[in-house]
């Protein structure tokens, strides 16, 4: 079957299911709408400017076929199932084109077609990986306000910013070339645009912080209407970290859904990157609630990865995600119920890492032993994070040589 063709059935297959009559009749609210329903069944966004065009209301070369994603997600949408086997070719990769040594075309066609092939696929991923973001400057510290110069990679599909902080996504105009956004927490942040789930130009930004900082939050994704910042100092050896409720309360903060609070300091230093000693003890407040889960994560950010593990209360090691460089441990496929603690007592966890070598010990016994081969680079800042209240006695990080980096 003709990829036209085929392509045409999937179109009448959306007609059906979407329900609003001939697509020639839809008007810009039903593509608007449209595009809603497909990124909510399938996870793609498609502009409704690509699908004016697949559905012939703007007008294209006859030649014209949209992105393999696009169709993919139309197909999924629709539900529609190939009449035969040949409706894949709409999908299929440019490597079909061996299909002409096997009925035993003339070698110098077959070879000019590849040639040509090749070409074609390669200009097309020069189109979409050719986007470039840079940090052009700063301001501020905390709030701090970057500022971003774009090269905005050729797509026929919409493409959106993502600033790493967790915040809703930006839609980018085609031809724009500068953004800015705020971001209020610390961290290392990874910037980059997306179309749909493909990653395309990526950069970062790390917000720095020479203090401790305490944080209390509801899902990060909500900032900034729902955020509480302040800065903290010890007093004393004897002196806690502590966020209690009606600290919160006096900020804003709705404690009757869940919340977070976190201990921090981002203050970026040079060196130590792959050797150091992590050392904190904590506890969590007592469970006032029904059942449920809950836990306590600590985090060492360098400029280029993250090493995070994460502890959590009994019954819960499902929802433990461990995070080592390159290396991620997901309790939904792995069976990480060492990690379970009993966190309203006090727990200390020390993190030994010798040239990229780890040892975590949990109240003085081996829990985890690994390796990772991707440097973490520059150290930027850690951080011990309760979903909910908890204490935090002691926070450091040293160097092999018991140097302090990060102490409270």
């Amino acid at each position: 079957m003709d990829k036209k063709v085929a392509l045409k059935n999937i179109i009448k297959c959306c007609e059906t299911r979407f329900n609003r009559g001939a697509s020639d009749d839809w008007k810009h609210s039903d593509f608007i709408d449209f595009s809603r329903e497909i990124q909510k069944e399938t996870k793609i966004n498609i502009s409704t400017n690509t699908l004016k065009r697949v559905f012939g209301k703007i007008a294209v070369e006859d030649d014209y076929l949209p992105q393999y994603a696009t169709i993919d997600a139309l197909k999924k949408y629709s539900g529609h199932l190939p009449c035969d086997k040949n409706d894949n070719e709409l999908i299929k990769s440019k490597s079909d084109s061996n299909i002409f040594l096997k009925f035993g075309f003339v070698w110098s066609f077959s070879i000019g077609l590849l040639v040509v092939i090749s070409l074609y696929f390669l200009s097309k991923n020069e189109d979409i990986n050719s986007g470039t973001i840079k940090v052009s400057n700063t301001e501020g510290l905390l709030p701090k306000t970057a500022f971003f110069d774009l090269q905005i990679p050729k797509s026929e599909d919409s493409i959106f910013m993502d600033f790493g902080d967790k915040s809703p996504l930006i839609y980018l105009e085609p031809e724009q070339t500068k953004i800015t956004h705020v971001y209020l927490f610390p961290g290392v942040f990874k910037v980059n645009f997306k179309s749909g789930a493909t990653v395309l130009a990526e950069s970062k930004i790390s917000v720095s912080l020479n203090k401790w900082l305490g944080l209390g939050f509801l899902r990060q994704r909500d900032i900034p209407n729902n955020y509480y910042a302040f800065p903290v100092l010890k007093n004393d050896k004897d002196s806690l970290f502590y966020i209690s409720n009606e600290q919160l309360h006096k900020s804003g903060l709705d404690t009757l859904k869940p919340y977070f609070t976190r201990l921090c300091n981002f203050t970026p230093l040079k060196n130590h990157s792959d050797n150091f000693i992590f050392e904190t003890t904590f506890k969590k407040t007592l469970q006032k609630k029904g059942i449920s889960c809950t836990s306590v994560q600590f985090q060492i950010s360098g400029i280029d990865n993250i090493i995070r593990f994460n502890f959590v209360n009994s019954g819960c090691s499902s929802r433990v995600i461990n995070i080592v460089s390159e290396q991620i441990f997901l309790g939904t496929k792995n069976d990480l119920s060492r990690f379970v603690l009993d966190l309203n007592q006090w727990n200390t966890v020390k993190l030994i890492n010798r040239n990229k070598n780890l040892d975590l010990f949990v109240n003085g016994k081996l829990l985890f032993r690994g390796t990772y081969k991707q440097s973490i680079g520059d150290l930027r800042g850690v951080f011990v994070e309760f979903r909910g209240n908890g204490y935090v006695k002691k926070l450091s990080l040293k160097s092999l040589n018991e140097e302090n980096l990060y102490s409270f």
